[in-house]
């Protein structure tokens, strides 16, 4: 019976003239949503590539002048790349890189306003002069149109125009008690029309995306990625329902179709654009992050109050007078990088108090945040496109983590040499520590996507349970 039904339901679409509008833009849209992503994430590589590129362009020069001094070409001591503080600080540097997955294309994400990659030196991560991606601020205010935009926010429109009236038409109309004169429940009947659209709207987004994403992107085969498309393919059967579910839950309340398409979109208002916003602002109101002035003061006087502590500028103008001119620069380089280096370090053990505050806030509001988004399927959906794109905020707090502990190995690698009063090897020029992103093992990531998709589960089942609950006391003769 539901068979058949599906099959009159599409003699009835097919004859709309708004299917053929909306259909054809849906999947002009759900197209151009994979290749605006698939644009980007051939942007980052670049942009990737170009930084390691240019970070081994720095190593090399540097090993190469080596070998010109050692082969007897005269240099003057500012030019020496041995040197290990001058290295470490300016004369060297390394592009922390996190290359985009090639899932990446399914959404943009937070990877328009986080970096891609990170300069690394031995200066504090905070005061690393960094070169990300410019990005027209006009995109950055309205977001990026791609794939998970679609499917979050324009999906469940296509969904609310082909829905509101699958059972207020016909009563409208005169035509559903002879309709249901049938040997046929309400509840089949609106089963066989939510069945057709079901297989028709999710249908269509469900192998668009995937087939789009895997012809845009084939290194998603060689890379171990096709769980991620898989369950791309779950979320987005799952978002479906549950508008499909609350298209059932809102016409089983007898109401006639032009409030039925108002009630629908009030829902589409609360739950994907409002809702989000509201929880992100409450994390942050909630959880406040100290203010960019206070921590620059911070710094400041920690920097003031370890040299203080060391009578650092006494003791190493005390020693300059000291040494002989010819000595003079040499000198000055080795005690100013000696007594310097760990004054650095004593400061930012002053200053940490403060920006252990401005981290815990941080975390506090991304963990509301992530509370707060089982307010809303729209909000857990466009997360989850996020974690399988590799652009969450999850994401990214893993890397920058990555960061950090390189950024002390760094450290550790050229301290090393300083305090012990010699300068590089041509091995160790050549062995500088390099970064190596490492994604989020896959059981903490599939750990998330299953939360997300059991949130998902219960949205529709609560949905469409409260719909065909309804449906049991449905009259069809109210008009």
């Amino acid at each position: 019976m539901i068979k058949k039904i599906m099959v009159n339901e599409w003699r009835l679409l097919s004859r709309e003239w708004a299917t053929y509008i909306s259909i054809p833009i849906y999947v002009l849209l759900l197209a151009y949503g994979i290749a605006s992503g698939t644009t980007w994430k051939n942007f980052v590589i670049e942009n990737t590539l170009e930084a390691r590129a240019l970070a081994d362009e720095g190593i090399q020069k540097k090993v190469a002048k080596l070998d010109r001094i050692l082969a007897g070409e005269p240099y003057s001591y500012r030019e020496d790349p041995r040197l290990a503080a001058p290295y470490a600080r300016w004369l060297g540097y390394e592009f922390a890189i996190k290359p985009p997955m090639p899932t990446a294309a399914i959404s943009v994400g937070q990877s328009d306003l986080a970096p891609s990659y990170l300069k690394v030196q031995w200066k504090p991560m905070h005061k690393q002069r960094n070169v990300d991606e410019v990005e027209n601020p006009q995109n950055l205010a309205v977001g990026a149109f791609d794939l998970a935009f679609v499917l979050v926010y324009l999906f469940p429109l296509l969904i609310i125009a082909l829905s509101y009236n699958i059972l207020s038409a016909e009563r409208e109309d005169g035509t559903q008690v002879l309709l249901l004169s049938q040997p046929l429940s309400v509840g089949k009947f609106v089963m066989g029309k939510i069945a057709l659209r079901g297989v028709l709207i999710i249908g269509l987004a469900v192998g668009i995306s995937l087939v789009g994403l895997l012809v845009a992107n084939p290194d998603i085969f060689e890379a171990n990625s096709l769980w991620r498309i898989g369950i791309l393919a779950a979320i987005l059967i799952l978002y479906g329902a549950f508008w499909f579910g609350l298209a059932v839950a809102v016409n089983a309340l007898e109401m006639k179709s032009a409030t039925n398409a108002l009630v629908m979109m009030a829902c589409w208002l609360v739950l994907v654009p409002i809702t989000p916003a509201v929880s992100n602002i409450s994390a942050k109101s909630l959880y406040p992050l100290p203010s960019r002035i206070e921590l620059v003061e911070a710094v400041r006087r920690a920097d003031e109050q370890a040299a203080k502590e060391s009578g650092f500028e006494r003791a190493f103008y005390a020693d300059l007078l000291r040494k002989s001119e010819e000595a003079a620069l040499e000198a000055s380089t080795v005690d100013f990088y000696l007594k310097t280096l760990p004054l650095e370090l004593h400061a930012e053990e002053i200053a940490g108090p403060v920006f252990d505050k401005f981290n815990n806030q941080k975390r506090q509001q991304r963990e509301l945040a992530g509370n707060l988004k089982y307010l809303s399927p729209a909000a857990v959906t466009q997360i989850a496109l996020g974690e399988l794109a590799n652009h969450s905020a999850l994401n990214f707090e893993h890397y920058k983590a990555q960061v950090e502990d390189y950024h002390k190995i760094w450290r550790e690698y050229f301290m090393k040499p300083v305090m012990e009063h010699r300068n590089l090897t041509r091995d160790e020029m050549v062995n500088v520590p390099r970064f190596t992103y490492v994604p989020e093992e896959q059981s903490v990531v599939l750990s998330r996507l299953l939360k997300d998709a059991l949130a998902l589960i219960l949205f529709a089942a609560v949905t469409f349970a409260f719909g065909f609950n309804r449906l049991k006391n449905y009259s069809p003769a109210k008009r």
